[in-house]
Formats: structure tokens, sequence, C-alpha cells
């Protein structure tokens, strides 16, 4: 009996290590994954952000948008570097600058906008799947009267979260700093309200990691 006592106990603090063990390594190993997605993503933001401040902080873009005329060398340069943009990133669906005085240059520029959209009354943000910049009228006010935009594909977010893998079943996903889900793997489960995520737990963990408890299911 103080025998097979001892080995019980042996083999319970052997187990109970063990699972400590595994999840501790399971968490760095996590964590390693995380910050190196985001050393990805961040490098993709920052490329994203020197074109955006290349093309609105050109003078052809303060002489289109808000040049008393505008000549068709202007236009045609601005063209020819859309096109460059673009012929060389296939990540990038759409650009182009868009004033609030009516004026914009769209991809090749034979795109429009929605005549029903108001956009001086739209939010835009720095960064979700469409990266904005705003544009300065310097020959005015200074103050920002025009944008410059970059849509990108989904897919693009999707291959620099997929570079890594976590586990069989693990996958990795970005929330915006207000809590809203940025990308997804399961978008459209998410959409469809088949799948949720805990984002509550995440927002308030003081920690690098946080843990959950879900039911097994076959």
């Amino acid at each position: 009996m103080l025998l097979l006592s001892a080995v019980l106990v042996i083999t319970g603090v052997s187990m109970r290590y063990t699972r400590n063990s595994i999840f501790e390594n399971s968490a760095v190993y996590t964590q390693n994954i995380v910050q190196q997605m985001n050393q990805n993503i961040d490098s993709y933001i920052d490329y994203m952000e020197n074109i955006a401040y290349m093309i609105s902080s050109n003078e052809d873009v303060q002489q289109y948008l808000f040049g008393d005329n505008v000549d068709d060398g202007t236009r045609e340069r601005l063209l020819n570097q859309f096109k460059t943009i673009l012929d060389g990133r296939s990540d990038i669906r759409n650009l182009g600058i868009i004033g609030s005085n009516g004026r914009k240059l769209i991809n090749d520029g034979k795109q429009s906008v929605n005549p029903d959209l108001k956009l001086s009354t739209q939010e835009w943000r720095p960064w979700v799947i469409t990266l904005s910049r705003g544009i300065r009228n310097f020959s005015n006010s200074g103050e920002k009267e025009g944008v410059f935009f970059i849509d990108l594909n989904y897919s693009a977010i999707s291959e620099l979260c997929d570079q890594n893998t976590i586990g069989k079943k693990g996958y990795a996903f970005i929330l915006d700093e207000s809590g809203n889900i940025v990308y997804h793997p399961q978008q459209q489960q998410l959409y469809n309200e088949l799948q949720t995520e805990n984002i509550d737990l995440i927002e308030k963990s003081k920690e690098d990691t946080a843990r959950t408890e879900t039911e097994n299911s076959e």
C-alpha cells in the first residue's frame, strides 16, 4: 500500500508537471508566432504607408486636387505613377486621390465613385482593409481637404497570417483598438453567426496569454 501510494503521488505530480510544461511551451510557441506575425504585418503596413506618403506629398497631387487649372501633363504623370504601383503590386486592388472639392483620380482615371456617397462625412481610418492618408491643401488653409487611399486585397492579409501555423486547429485573427475584427480566417462564419470569439476575454486580459475552456465535440 505504501509503495502504491508513492507511485500514485509521483504519477500525479508528474502528470501535473507535464501538463503545465506543455501549456507553458504552447504559450511561448504561440507568443513567438504572434510576434513574428506582428513584425510581418508592421513591415507590410510600413511599406504601404511609404507609398501613401510618396503620393500624398507629391506636388502634382497638390496641383491636381487644389490648383486653379489642371493640365494634361499633371494628370498623366499621376496616372503613370499609379500604373507603376498597380503593375508592381498584385495585392493592391485600387488606389486614388479624392478632394473635398469633387476632384478625383482613381486607378487609370476611368473609375468613378458612388454619387450618393458623401465623402466629407466618411470616417477615414488609418488602417483596416483600406489604408488612407489625408492630404493637406498647402495652397490654402493647410487643412486636410483630400485623401489618398489604397484598397488592399483581403487575401494579402490572409497570406501574412497564414505564413505561420498554430498547430492543427489553431488560427490567428486581428482586432483593431476598438475590439472590432479586422481579419479572421473564418470571416464568413462570423458574419453568419455560426462562430463567435471571446473578444471581451482578450481585451480584459492583462497578460500576453488568456486561457479559456470549451466543450469537446466530435
